[in-house]
């Protein structure tokens, strides 16, 4: 009809309209994003400072002798299956309350099964400790090591396993905060453990090295009354919202897998108990040291990448989008591994520095710091290869029917550890060092052309359910 104008010129004014908006709403996503990734790596840069405080007046206090082999080994077998299962909660329970977000209702069900089942976990993981005071010794340690001489080992021993508990009930208090986006939050909660350890070195007035077990109790146990304080209206307790049988922890029969494929991040603890005291007095102490500060240094990279990626590679597998998903993981690993890579180097070059600024005074002295910077110079490759294998094991649990094949990477990577260590422990902490840095290459390796092809049976997957990442 004369003076109207023709369907085709309406839809193309109507698209000239539209795309101004969409493209503000594009920026407005990428600056909330850009935000958040660096709110949270700022909150992973607090917790690292922190952190290395705490390890500084340690250091200062206790030097790297028998107190703190005998700490660390306390912490070696609870770290292990504390960090093996807050891991596994943390990769699946992500997703899984991620799916039922926009439901408030169903997702205060499944976050009440979770913790119903989470609970369950630490109780058993507290009286852990009980079996521990004879077998830990027993197991890991060689005969007429001076940790067994150490009077506070028992105790030392309990409060170990105690905070290994609570912090499997952090794991889902913060699994669940990343779930619902609110990931700055989340990222917060690694500052009290730290600040708490320093305030109680500082003002209880005890020698003992007992104080620094209790100091990272207390301050893990306030993060549990934070994470529960911001969020306690969202977990279900009525009869509807509890597991039944075998499905306690509202976790699939896969999670025994997924089990066997996280003890990668955290068998170190225990690999490193078991051979380290065979090196020597002080090897156990120098290499948990050299382990904080690479852990502080890996937050920076990881921290951010991993909480908003994750869930975007989630998106995407479920689309079954092959090429999307291998060109996102595939600029993802380019950046943590450029940035991992960077950070390595420097530390490579500047251990010896790094740890003199950081530990040498007190009763921290020379030989120590020695000690320590030859092995976090050995160790640094080891955290860049260990950082790009967090994001493909992150990644491969995002692809259905994949458990196995992550589960092999996991396993094989604990059996190779150990195995190189026993190989090079006669070069002291150096070749346990360079036992870690060869395995985690091999791993990161064999993990990226495992992936690779495991992406390519996302064709066709649609909106599956049975992967979990």
């Amino acid at each position: 009809m004369p003076g109207w104008p023709s369907p085709s010129h309406a839809q193309s004014v109507a698209q000239r309209l539209v795309r101004p908006a969409s493209r503000s709403r594009l920026n407005q996503d990428m600056w909330s994003r850009a935000f958040r990734l660096l709110m949270i790596t700022g909150c992973g840069v607090g917790g690292s400072l922190v952190n290395f405080a705490a390890q500084a007046i340690i250091a200062s206090r206790f030097g790297a002798g028998q107190n703190v082999d005998t700490y660390v080994f306390s912490l070696g077998l609870p770290t292990f299956l504390a960090g093996l299962l807050a891991t596994c909660v943390s990769y699946i329970a992500v997703p899984e309350i991620a799916r039922v977000a926009d439901d408030p209702e169903r997702e205060r069900q499944v976050s009440g099964r979770f913790l119903g089942g989470i609970l369950l976990l630490a109780v058993a993981m507290a009286l852990g400790a009980v079996p521990a005071l004879f077998l830990q010794p027993t197991l890991l340690l060689p005969p007429g090591s001076t940790i067994r001489d150490q009077p506070l080992l028992p105790l030392l021993i309990t409060l170990a396993w105690t905070t290994g508990g609570v912090q499997i009930v952090n794991a889902l208090l913060i699994a669940r905060l990343n779930a619902v986006g609110r990931q700055i939050t989340a990222a917060m909660l690694s500052l009290p453990p730290g600040i708490v350890s320093i305030l109680v070195l500082l003002t209880v007035p005890v020698r003992a090295i007992s104080i620094v077990a209790v100091g990272v109790l207390v301050g893990t146990m306030v993060v549990t009354l934070i994470g529960w304080g911001v969020q306690r209206g969202h977990f279900a307790w009525h009869r509807g919202s509890q597991p039944g049988g075998a499905a306690t922890v509202a976790i699939r029969s896969s999670a025994w897998l997924s089990v066997v494929a996280l003890t990668c991040f955290s068998s170190y603890a225990v690999i490193d108990s078991f051979w380290a005291p065979r090196t020597g007095q002080g090897a156990l102490a120098s290499l948990g040291y050299a382990q904080r500060i690479l852990i502080g240094a890996g937050n920076l990279v990881i921290l951010g990448p991993s909480a908003i990626a994750v869930p975007m590679l989630a998106r995407i597998a479920a689309h079954g989008d092959v090429a999307q998903f291998r060109r996102t993981l595939a600029l993802i690993v380019l950046g943590i591994g450029s940035g991992a890579g960077l950070i390595a180097l420097g530390i490579f070059g500047f251990s010896g520095k790094i740890v003199s600024l950081l530990f040498q005074r007190g009763a921290f002295d020379a030989d120590a710091a020695r000690q320590v910077a030859s092995a976090l110079a050995h160790l640094a490759p080891g955290m860049a290869a260990m950082l790009i294998g967090v994001m493909l094991m992150r990644a491969i649990f995002c692809i259905p029917d994949s458990f196995r094949h992550a589960a092999a990477l996991g396993l094989g990577w604990s059996v190779l550890y150990f195995a190189l260590s026993g190989l090079f422990a006669r070069r002291g902490v150096t070749g346990i060092a360079d036992a870690y840095s060869l395995a985690w290459a091999m791993t990161a390796g064999g993990g990226s052309v495992i992936l690779w092809q495991r992406a390519g049976t996302l064709h066709g997957a649609g909106r599956t359910k049975t992967s979990s990442c």
